[in-house]
């Protein structure tokens, strides 16, 4: 994590002699780690969008062979086979966003500026906390918000990722807020333009729940 820490440092000493403010600063630098990370989204979305169609699989599977688990296990086994589908997938990018968060935090403690941000003028530096709290709790409800999805819209999907944001960053500095708002905000627009029929078809190239089953014979 030293080495991302010593990189985050560099980069937002540049912005922020760049920019003059440093919300417009951590917002460029969280744009710049979505960008670096959106091959790795684009991954993890298809990932999931094929678990999503294994599950439709499976239905079909089970109503089709009722009380044979082991034909409806070896149907499955076949279609991961096929398409070479990681179970694991899905949870890279979250791993990867830890070292990433724990990072910035450990850079923003360091950093010693006295650029403030004419949009925030209630924070007076990047490592400064917010003492009124508003950027912990806009920050914490944009990740619990993109958090909701067509298909689940669990109340708990909600509040589980809200608490744990409320949490982290609630005496954290205010920059962390900011990078973890943005940053929800930006994966809920990263999740539109790949649910895109387009996007899919040309980039994707997904296959559908009747080509995996087309695929059994």
């Amino acid at each position: 994590m030293h080495i991302f820490s010593t990189t985050f440092n560099g980069v937002l000493e540049f912005l922020l002699g760049l920019t003059g403010d440093w919300f417009l600063a951590v917002f460029l630098l969280t744009l710049a780690i979505k960008l670096v990370m959106f091959p790795l989204s684009v991954k993890q979305q298809k990932a999931m969008i094929i678990s999503q169609n294994l599950n439709e699989v499976r239905k079909s599977l089970s109503d089709k062979f009722k009380n044979q688990t082991e034909r409806v296990n070896e149907g499955l086994a076949k279609i991961i086979t096929n398409y070479k589908v990681n179970p694991l997938l899905p949870f890279i990018t979250i791993i990867i966003q830890m070292p990433v968060f724990f990072s910035l935090y450990f850079s923003l403690l360091s950093l010693s500026t006295t650029v403030g941000s004419s949009l925030i003028p209630w924070v007076l530096t990047v490592s400064n906390p917010d003492s009124l709290h508003i950027l912990p709790v806009i920050g914490s409800l944009l990740q619990g918000l993109s958090g909701l999805t067509v298909q689940n819209k669990s109340l708990f999907m909600f509040i589980l990722p809200t608490a744990l944001g409320l949490i982290f960053l609630w005496q954290a500095p205010a920059a962390l807020s900011v990078y973890w708002g943005i940053n929800a905000l930006l994966s809920f627009i990263e999740r539109k333009i790949i649910s895109l029929g387009r996007f899919q078809k040309r980039y994707l190239n997904v296959a559908s729940t009747e080509e995996m089953l087309e695929s059994l014979g």
